[in-house]
């Protein structure tokens, strides 16, 4: 499903109606919902707590991508309850571009008629190795298999969340685990070199650049976090921070596709803005380089 390619295809509205989307699904997943970690494009939200003016728009989201333990699949009773909720909330299947019917994107209009998309992410790699491709089911719903997802199980924070239910069902607040600095990282840089989408790339500098305690808590986090469970995870991101934003020669850094997808998401592709790109492709450059040097050679 191809995404807006600027920022201005998103609104806060669409963002608190993924808020809604979630807290809906977290309220009917009774003890599961322990198992169901945000990921994806809503994250950018709660990583960096401040808000305009204090620092620029996150431009949002339309959609909600969540990982899920696959027990919640293979636990009949859960399975069957998932089930049930998502079509008493309106849920139903997306269609994919050959008209079939996905199993692990479900789709749901809002009140105001904003299609609001839920994506079921796993990690399986015994059972799809490290392809991303839909995980096999007998029923209606499954999970997209995405590689090192299910880092976020160790790498996550938490927040509570009050929103409106779907279908107008009073307020409700829910807990909500999210992808911490280094898990989203590592995913959404995994991703923007997989799939090469703006809007991959503007969420993973947004975090980076507006972080909540500056520079310097991502670079302490994910120094920290090679010594953990998946450094080979963080070490293939920063071969992708390196090669996608800051280059072999740092002086033309800033014409690669990574600083040029985030100035082109931002600000628009209009020859008017053409300078104003430029400048921020460099400071985009710029900051993932100081960034990679800080995380590689701690020391200097």
């Amino acid at each position: 499903m191809m995404k807006p390619q600027t920022s201005g295809g998103y609104s806060a509205n669409y963002t608190l109606d993924c808020e809604r989307v979630l807290v809906t699904l977290m309220r009917g997943l009774g003890p599961w919902k322990e198992s169901v970690f945000l990921i994806g494009g809503l994250v950018p939200r709660y990583l960096v707590r401040a808000r305009p003016p204090a620092v620029p728009a996150h431009a949002g989201t339309s959609d909600v991508d969540v990982v899920i333990d696959l027990a919640i699949l293979t636990d009949t009773q859960t399975y069957h309850t998932l089930e049930e909720n998502f079509k008493k909330n309106g849920f139903e299947r997306s269609v994919n571009e050959h008209g079939r019917k996905l199993s692990w994107r479900w789709q749901t209009r809002t009140e105001h008629g904003v299609l609001m998309v839920l994506e079921l992410l796993a990690d399986a790699p015994e059972i799809c190795g490290g392809k991303v491709q839909a995980l096999p089911t007998e029923g209606t719903i499954s999970a997209l298999n995405i590689p090192h997802s299910s880092m976020v199980f160790d790498h996550h924070e938490q927040i509570e969340i009050c929103a409106e239910l779907l279908g107008g069902n009073g307020l409700a607040t829910e807990w909500i685990k999210y992808a911490d600095v280094v898990s989203f990282t590592c995913l959404k840089s995994l991703a923007f070199d997989q799939r090469n989408e703006r809007k991959d790339a503007h969420d993973l500098v947004y975090c980076i650049e507006h972080a909540d305690l500056g520079l310097d808590a991502v670079v302490s986090a994910l120094i920290q976090a090679q010594g953990g469970k998946y450094p080979h995870v963080i070490r293939q991101a920063f071969d992708i921070l390196h090669r996608r934003f800051v280059g072999d020669d740092p002086t033309n850094g800033y014409k690669l596709d990574g600083p040029v997808s985030v100035a082109k998401f931002e600000l628009g592709a209009d020859e008017e803005f053409k300078e104003a790109r430029s400048l921020r492709q460099r400071e985009v450059s710029d900051l993932i380089e100081q960034l990679l040097m800080r995380v590689t050679q701690p020391n200097n």
